[in-house]
């Protein structure tokens, strides 16, 4: 049994970022009235450079709060953002798509997948602990997807249609293969919406659909208690479907 992370990216800081051989820039002043985006009241700094496919530019961000990498200067999200999606550039999976400028869901998922690799790679180990020659992966790379209207979800409980309307998404997970192929595979999709909701899939099956619960519940308890709800109940809907079937007597 092998686990595999496959070059997942992590948080990058500065020093981390590839050489580009552009130096970091100096902060300026922002054009008049403008602060910086997170609240702060700073007026000098750096607008970000992400732009989304319509050409809408990314506000201005103190030094504090932004991020240099990959030779220009970006907002803390959309770092994560072009971290995610960039993982793969230079390759044939290289990702052509650019998230709309507030869309926050393919930071999420990519954070969601983080959050949740220790106890679902611990599942998926002990699941296929008998089974010689598994490799265990974690998706480096958030991928493009899209939730069609009208499509037919398999559930436990057998197909539904659902009617809702299609939806932009974006999605990340984990594999369990060996020579054979793929033996098991779960997936986290969210959609480009507000509030995103995540779709999670267990071998092509929808097992949970759940807006996050610090999402729906802004402003009732902790984060960390809603992260935590959140964690269980994706653990709990993958392992009542994917589990280690016991020997016969």
């Amino acid at each position: 049994m092998r686990v595999s992370l496959f070059g997942r990216p992590r948080a990058r800081s500065a020093q981390h970022a590839p050489r580009t051989g552009a130096p970091r820039p100096h902060p300026k002043g922002f054009p008049e009235g403008i602060e910086c985006g997170a609240g702060c009241g700073r007026k000098k700094g750096f607008r970000c450079s992400y732009k989304d496919l319509v050409g809408r530019r990314c506000a201005y961000w103190c030094e504090e709060h932004s991020v240099f990498l990959n030779g220009r200067m970006w907002c803390e999200r959309h770092a994560n953002s072009v971290k995610w999606l960039r993982a793969r550039d230079g390759s044939i999976y290289e990702i052509g798509t650019t998230a709309a400028i507030d869309d926050r869901s393919p930071n999420l998922v990519g954070i969601l997948v983080d959050e949740l690799n220790r106890e679902m790679t611990a599942h998926l180990t002990e699941v296929f602990d008998k089974h010689k020659g598994v490799f265990i992966v974690t998706d480096a790379n958030v991928r493009t997807a899209s939730i069609p209207k009208g499509r037919v979800d398999h559930t436990p409980d057998g197909p539904r249609v659902l009617h809702e309307t299609g939806q932009t998404a974006w999605q990340r997970g984990w594999g369990v293969y060996s020579h054979v192929g793929y033996l098991a595979r779960v997936v986290l999709t969210v959609t480009s919406t507000e509030p995103p909701v995540v779709h999670v899939y267990a071998n092509g099956v929808l097992v949970l659909r759940r807006v996050p619960d610090w999402i729906a519940n802004r402003g009732n308890g902790s984060n960390a208690e809603h992260h935590a709800a959140f964690r269980r109940a994706v653990m709990e809907a993958v392992t009542a479907a994917i589990f280690q079937a016991e020997d016969d007597d």
